[in-house]
C-alpha cells in the first residue's frame, strides 16, 4: 500500500558536497525537496542549489547523524528517499595502515550507513515506502591490494542492504556498485590515478570508464516508481571493467 505522504516526497542525500552525492542532490532537486547532509554545507548556498537545504553532518559521529536527520524531518517532513554517498578511501598496503586509517574507512563507509539505516526503521523519520540507495563499489566483490579496508567496508554495506531489504520491507534497500570514476576524491589521488592509469583502464574496459552522470541516472531510476519491485539488489555500473 502506498504511503499516504507519498505526495510530499523528501529526499536526503548523505555525503552530498562532491562527486556522485552532489550530482544526485542536484538532479533530485529538480523533482522534490532535497536535504543535503555534508561537512561542507557552504556548497549549497548558491542560487543554483535553491532547492537544496544543506545541513552539517559528520557521518563518523552518530550524534551528528541523529541531529541532522531529526532537523531534516522537522524542516521538510518525513523522508521518502535516502542516498548514502559518503565514502572514504585510504590507499596503503595493510602493513602500513594505522588504526586511525582503518577507523576512518569503517566509520564513513559502513558505520555511518548503519546509523542512517537505523533511522529508516522509524515511522517518525521515514515514510513507509521509503527507499534507501547506498553507493558501493566493484571493490566489494573484487578487492585489490592497497584498498582492502575500503573493499571490506563496501562489502559490509552491500550485506546491510540485502539484509535490511528483508527486515524493513516494504521500505526498499538497493545499491549501486560503480567502477573507477573521475571524481573529486580520485582527482585528489592523482599520484596514484595518473593519466597513464586512466588511459590503460579505459583500454581494458569494454564500454569505457563509467561517468558520474551515468551513476546518477541509475540511482534516480532505482529510487523511482519504475523500480518498485527491486529491492536487496546491488547494480554494477562499470563499463564492463569487472567482466
Amino acid at each position: 500500500m502506498a504511503d499516504p505522504e507519498a505526495a510530499s516526497p523528501h529526499a536526503v542525500v548523505v555525503g552530498a558536497s562532491s562527486g556522485i552525492g552532489l550530482s544526485v542532490a542536484r538532479r533530485l532537486a529538480e523533482r522534490m525537496p532535497v536535504t543535503a547532509l555534508a561537512r561542507r554545507v557552504e556548497r549549497f548556498e548558491t542560487a543554483d542549489d535553491a532547492g537544496i537545504s544543506g545541513l552539517f553532518c559528520d557521518v563518523a559521529d552518530s550524534a551528528s547523524i541523529d541531529a541532522a536527520l531529526t532537523q531534516a524531518v522537522a524542516e521538510r517532513g518525513k523522508i521518502s528517499a535516502v542516498v548514502y554517498c559518503a565514502g572514504a578511501q585510504v590507499i596503503k598496503p595493510m602493513r602500513m595502515m594505522k588504526p586511525a586509517d582503518i577507523d576512518r574507512v569503517i566509520d564513513v563507509n559502513i558505520k555511518g550507513a548503519l546509523h542512517v539505516a537505523r533511522h529508516m526503521a522509524s515511522a517518525r523519520i521515514a515514510q513507509s515506502d521509503a527507499v534507501f540507495c547506498g553507493v558501493s563499489s566493484i571493490a566489494a566483490t573484487r578487492p585489490e591490494p592497497g584498498i582492502v579496508a575500503y573493499a571490506a567496508a563496501k562489502a559490509a554495506l552491500e550485506a546491510m542492504i540485502k539484509g535490511l531489504a528483508r527486515e524493513l520491507a516494504p521500505r526498499r534497500f538497493v545499491g549501486v556498485a560503480p567502477g573507477w570514476l573521475d571524481t573529486e576524491m580520485t582527482q585528489s589521488q592523482a599520484h596514484i590515478y595518473s593519466a597513464q592509469f586512466r588511459e590503460e583502464l579505459a583500454k581494458r574496459t569494454p564500454l569505457g570508464i563509467a561517468s558520474v552522470q551515468g551513476v546518477t541516472d541509475l540511482i534516480l531510476y532505482l529510487l523511482s516508481p519504475a523500480a518498485d519491485s527491486i529491492t536487496g539488489q546491488i547494480v554494477t555500473i562499470d563499463g564492463g571493467a569487472s567482466l
